[in-house]
């Protein structure tokens, strides 16, 4: 081909080719900046150290074809305090079949094994390690789950999609994607405010299922209560776990309601804390206590009943 017109061909092009180089690095510097002010706005939030809410739980065991087996309902209480979570279970109502049956002490009895189960687990882990693997574990924590803090930016390539608008409000679509495929890292969709940088929306999976750990899912939805905390509103979780002669399909759902910030520092009033401790936990009685280091949310419990099927 004669080279004035390579010439006259490739001096066509190099607009396009600038404006190409232009808009990727306008990206890279956008898809910076939404994770910057984003990891700012999440340095931002005040602690949330005592608080209590209103939960309502639900437990689906599936099928095969993730059709509906069996429902378990759980109205309660959660109070955190200083770093221990609390729970006061109202009802806990089993559906099967169309038919309803109450099992509230049938499920504070399970619920106290497995956090028995789950606090030796803990232990032995610690006494093994000197420390505790908190993401070997899946003990989930925000600053493991996300990666906007400046440790864990360098472990996740980000992509901007195409924005969206959530509850009628725009947001930014970031698309976090792990460099390791491993089972100590998430890959996630964060739906982020435009205006004031919260966190909308996250959708998480594991970058890789440990064992037999088929499928993991999990979606939270956020929000700011009046007095500035950034607040867990519904957590949603899917999992399948595939053994030889079994297969565990559940679905969890909790929503949280009504929360209550109570006096950070000091001793919360007894008036509230009467509520929780009127009959010791080993009488098996409505109050529930165990140690949440990692969930100052109190999301954790959720996701810990059914990491249980796979530790």
């Amino acid at each position: 081909m004669n080279k004035r017109i390579l010439l006259a061909i490739f001096l066509l092009l190099l607009p396009t080719l600038f404006a190409l180089a232009a808009s990727k690095a306008l990206q890279e510097t956008d898809v910076a900046d939404v994770v910057d002010k984003t990891a700012k706005r999440l340095e931002s939030y005040p602690e949330m150290s005592h608080w209590q809410a209103l939960v309502l739980s639900k437990k689906t065991e599936m099928d095969k074809n993730w059709k509906p087996k069996k429902e378990t309902v759980v109205q309660k209480t959660l109070l955190m305090k200083d770093k221990i979570q609390q729970e006061k279970i109202q009802s806990a109502v089993e559906i099967e079949k169309g038919k309803s049956k109450d099992v509230t002490q049938k499920y504070i009895n399970q619920a106290y094994k497995d956090m028995q189960k789950a606090a030796r687990e803990k232990k032995k882990t610690k006494d093994k390690d000197g420390e505790e693997e908190q993401r070997r574990r899946m003990d989930l924590s925000l600053d493991e789950m996300f990666p906007f803090s400046e440790k864990n930016r360098e472990n996740y390539d980000f992509t901007l999609l195409q924005e969206t608008t959530l509850e009628g409000i725009p947001v930014y679509v970031l698309d976090a994607k792990a460099k390791q495929r491993t089972k100590e890292f998430f890959d996630g969709i964060f739906y982020i405010d435009k205006e004031t940088w919260d966190i909308r929306r996250a959708e998480l999976q594991l970058a890789k299922n440990p064992g037999p750990l088929k499928l993991m899912e999990m979606g939270m939805d956020f929000y700011v209560l009046p007095e500035g905390y950034f607040a867990l509103r519904k957590i949603s979780v899917r999992i399948h776990v595939g053994f030889v002669v079994k297969n565990i399909r559940q679905e969890v759902v909790d929503e949280y309601s009504d929360y209550q910030i109570l006096e950070q520092k000091g001793s919360i009033p007894k008036s509230v804390m009467n509520d929780f401790s009127s009959a010791p936990i080993s009488d098996f009685e409505n109050t529930l206590s165990f140690p949440s280091e990692e969930t100052s949310l109190g999301f954790g419990y959720a996701y810990e009943q059914l990491s249980l099927y796979v530790l």
